[in-house]
Order: C-alpha cells, then sequence, then structure tokens
C-alpha cells in the first residue's frame, strides 16, 4: 500500500519506500529515481482526480538529472528544472485558441500618390475586396470623399471586376464614371478624390 507524502519544499513521494523526500538535498538512502517518478505520476492523478490528465498534459523528464546531494555538497540541478510541461492544443477549448485567417492569394495592387507623395500600396487578394474609409473594409484610405464601403473588386475566373456600392462621389475607371465594369493592367482607377493604379500580376 502507497501512503503518498508532500515534503515542505512541495515534492510528493511514497512514504512507506522513502523516509524522507529522495528529491530534497540531504536525503539519505539510494532510490530508484525512475520508480519515484512513476510514483510522483499516480500522486498527481489522485490529486486531480482525472483519469486522462497526462493524456492532455505530456511531461517530459531526464531522470538522469534528477538525483540530488548531501547538504553541505555542490548541488546538482534541480529536479524540476528539467521537466517540461507542454499542453497540446487540442486539450484547449476552442474559445481559447488565436483565431487564424484564411490566407489567400495576391492578385494584384493598387498604387496611390493622391495622399501620400511618398506612395502607398494596397494588395488585392482572391475573391472579393472592399475598398472605403470604414473599417470594416479590406482596404481602408483615409479621403472623405471616399464612402465607408465605396467599391467592391473581385478577382474571379482571371478576371478583375469592379463594383460601385452606391458610393456617393462614384468610382470612375479611366476618367469614365461606372457602376461596374473589368479592370485590366494599368488601368487608373478614381474613388472620390483618390486616384489608383491598378496592377495586376496575370
Amino acid at each position: 500500500m502507497t501512503n503518498f507524502k508532500t515534503c515542505n519544499n512541495g515534492h510528493n513521494y511514497d512514504a512507506v519506500k522513502f523516509a524522507s523526500c529522495p528529491f530534497c538535498p540531504g536525503s539519505t538512502g539510494n532510490p530508484n529515481y525512475d520508480e519515484t517518478m512513476k510514483e510522483f505520476k499516480k500522486t498527481q492523478l489522485q490529486n486531480v482526480g482525472s483519469n486522462n490528465q497526462f493524456d492532455k498534459t505530456i511531461i517530459n523528464e531526464e531522470t538522469m538529472d534528477l538525483k540530488t546531494t548531501a547538504t553541505g555538497a555542490k548541488p546538482s540541478q534541480n529536479p524540476l528544472n528539467r521537466t517540461t510541461i507542454v499542453t497540446r492544443p487540442d486539450s484547449l477549448p476552442k474559445e481559447n485558441l488565436p483565431n487564424q485567417p484564411v490566407k489567400r492569394k495576391i492578385v494584384g495592387w493598387l498604387v496611390t500618390f493622391s495622399n501620400d507623395e511618398s506612395g502607398q500600396d494596397y494588395k488585392l487578394y482572391m475573391g472579393k475586396n472592399r475598398i472605403g474609409s470604414g473599417t470594416n473594409c479590406d482596404i481602408i484610405i483615409d479621403d472623405s470623399s471616399i464612402s465607408g464601403e465605396h467599391a467592391t473588386i473581385l478577382f474571379r475566373e482571371n478576371e478583375f471586376l469592379i463594383k460601385d456600392n452606391f458610393s456617393t462621389n462614384g468610382t470612375k475607371i479611366n476618367e469614365v464614371i461606372t457602376d461596374e465594369g473589368k479592370l485590366k493592367d494599368a488601368d487608373e482607377l478614381k474613388l472620390g478624390n483618390t486616384i489608383f493604379k491598378f496592377k495586376t500580376v496575370f
């Protein structure tokens, strides 16, 4: 029968097998550290009251460095310094996992010198690209003449389509106002007072 005890330093050990904590400096005897670690795991399982504790937690111990020395001697590495506890991601609640954005392929760019003389560039991705001054847009332009969700550029079947979303100041392709149309490489796009050069990778 085992009789698990916890020493003043917080180590768990079998008091039937060991007169004092085998992990603390100054312990006597020649304990079996492999067995001690097995008993330590059993103790943790009993304390938690869960049979799947070690299914969720990987414990990597190197028992060669678990030996301690007598009082006054140079101590070896702290037994717990060699224990690494790693929680598996699949054991975390889904609400605690970081959001992983879906990565989309870059298919083109919009470049403008209207609001910054050094230039600004915006990546266009496969699928929909919402453009406007609102924070919910994919491409946010700091220009009061641009509506909250001014226009949408869609890349589908190797074509770039643009649609004006009932903006206040309209959308122009090569100086021609349009509600919707196709974009080709080097087209000039004007949203409100901001002028863009459209570039495609295709």
